[in-house]
């Protein structure tokens, strides 16, 4: 499909931004602003169903690449909105910045080494690690999609993590350990980090939001019939299919974000009870 850079970047936000909608909801998470200092809040889960899918669904926007057909991008959302803070084609005056703190926030994050003990009772193992936090994401995420049989290269990952920290464990014994590490990463390390990581995600909708606001403001026509609109479309912005999306990002927009902003507690930014003391 031959699209304009400006095309492919109407159709790579608005994919980005449906998929933020998709994790940082209040159908998925329980968001309790708090009491004690204005602008806080705190992240809860449902139950355990939510707490996997924010887990699946945040993995799938970080790490899981997409077709570069429609966005021009090999790679997942955060590889997107890189491309998109670097060419800017539907920014006006320096709408990016928001957005372009947002990405580096999280992308940081999500990158930063974390060290961690791992009680591992099924291959009696005590285990202290250090990867980065993408990788536990990979390893829960991944752990909770898929059933045991589909989980080979999660387990050839844990296998190559323990053997690069000293602990010489035979992989055919790594798919019975999988729920020791689910448990100490879904059920502790995510629930700690959830607040945090929501909020990383909800600061991405925001940039979204005021990135595409100055431009959204030029482009939306009312009706003369108080109810109806239409867009004016941007130069670059000519094929059929792009017009389409384009509409279909705009209405997002006009919409604004499911979750006000709010910010962590720094008592959740710290560490989970896995890393005490290393």
């Amino acid at each position: 499909m031959d699209l304009t850079n400006t095309e492919r970047e109407a159709i790579g936000l608005c994919v980005c931004l449906e998929a933020v909608n998709e994790i940082v909801n209040h159908a998925l998470l329980d968001v309790r602003k708090s009491s004690k200092s204005a602008g806080e809040a705190l992240v809860y889960f449902k139950d355990m169903v939510h707490r996997s899918l924010f887990i699946i669904r945040f993995l799938d926007f970080a790490k899981e690449a997409g077709d570069s057909q429609l966005t021009g991008v090999t790679g997942s959302c955060v590889d997107i909105l890189d491309n998109v803070c670097a060419n800017q084609c539907l920014g006006i005056d320096g709408s990016a910045c928001k957005l372009e703190d947002a990405v580096n926030e999280l992308k940081n994050w999500l990158n930063r080494n974390a060290s961690v003990k791992l009680w591992l009772p099924t291959l009696d193992v005590n285990a202290e690690i250090e990867v980065s936090r993408i990788e536990f994401l990979k390893i829960s995420g991944n752990s909770s999609k898929h059933n045991i049989s589909r989980l080979t290269g999660v387990s050839k990952d844990i296998h190559r993590i323990l053997s690069d920290h000293g602990y010489d464990v035979p992989i055919e014994l790594i798919p019975l350990a999988l729920e020791d590490f689910q448990e100490h990463l879904e059920q502790n390390y995510f629930i700690y980090y959830a607040t945090w990581m929501a909020e990383l995600l909800n600061e991405v909708r925001w940039g979204i939001q005021r990135y595409l606001e100055p431009l959204y403001a030029t482009s939306y026509k009312p009706g003369n019939d108080g109810f109806s609109y239409r867009f004016d479309y941007p130069d670059g912005v000519t094929q059929e299919i792009a017009k389409q999306w384009f509409w279909r990002l705009m209405n997002h927009i006009r919409a604004a974000p499911y979750v006000d902003r709010f910010h962590t507690p720094n008592s959740l930014k710290e560490q989970s009870s896995i890393e005490w003391g290393l």
